[in-house]
């Protein structure tokens, strides 16, 4: 299979098997797999967050640059077209997807990983925005995401440049949330998205939408909480973790 699915304690792990390919996104049945893997995660309450990963010695090495080259600018658009819809259903989702990045995530792999709510970097990841290299531009929802975890000034520098930052750096910038060991990211995190499936979903999804609308103005702000505040006071997760709280004990979410 060009998407490996496993489920364990409330968390779905996609894993991209196509190897040979440096697990690029355009390998026959990536796409459709990993829009069919996060359809899923939507769909089934027991699922309460996901991991995103690659087979072998990369994490995604983006588009091919044989099929980009062979195809018109209309076909080329068409394609980009059906991709904007894997990082929508990653960025939209209320549910949280954490990215395990050992070796490459260059081009759309960057903008993969980037997209994820959380990223966790092994000493052997390479990320690249590495468009200019061959007079491209970056796609992948790039020019959203990049900004907003590493801020407009390195974005720029490293959409310009398109040089390679690695594990350590990528997290000391906050292109990466968490560094580990080499060999360690996935073990890290599938133990972080399992934490994160036992947590109060509901509050996730909601801080995940307030943070897609950041910079926020101070009104802008205050009216998204007035939408989504009293809602979540209401549910039966914030009853739990009150309850919990006065008697001094864990809470039990159950994401309601």
């Amino acid at each position: 299979d060009a998407v490996l699915a496993e489920r364990f304690d409330g968390v779905l792990q996609l894993t991209i098997n196509a190897p040979r390919a440096r697990n690029s996104l355009q390998s026959p049945g990536v796409l459709d797999g990993l829009l069919a893997g996060l359809e899923e995660l939507e769909r089934d309450a027991s699922l309460r967050a996901a991991v995103l990963t690659g087979a072998g010695a990369a994490f995604c090495s983006g588009g091919d640059l044989r099929q980009l080259l062979a195809g018109s600018e209309s076909e080329v658009r068409d394609s980009m077209r059906r991709n904007t819809w894997l990082y929508r259903r990653i960025a939209l989702a209320d549910k949280l997807v954490v990215a395990a990045v050992d070796g490459p995530a260059y081009g759309a792999g960057l903008g993969l990983a980037a997209c994820c709510d959380l990223v966790v970097a092994g000493s052997t990841a390479v990320f690249c925005c590495a468009f200019t290299r061959v007079g491209a531009m970056p796609d992948a929802a790039l020019f959203w995401s990049l900004p907003a975890r590493v801020g407009t000034m390195q974005a720029r520098r490293l959409m310009l440049t398109a040089r390679e930052v690695r594990g350590e750096e990528a997290f000391a910038m906050g292109l990466a949330d968490e560094y580990v060991a080499e060999g360690d990211a996935l073990q890290t995190a599938r133990a972080l998205a399992r934490d994160l499936a036992r947590g109060p979903t509901r509050a996730y999804g909601r801080i995940k939408a307030g943070l897609r609308q950041a910079p926020m103005s101070l009104e802008q702000a205050l009216a998204f909480q007035l939408d989504s505040g009293p809602g979540l006071f209401a549910s039966a997760d914030f009853k739990e973790g009150a309850a919990a709280f006065f008697e001094k004990r864990k809470p039990v979410f159950q994401g309601r």
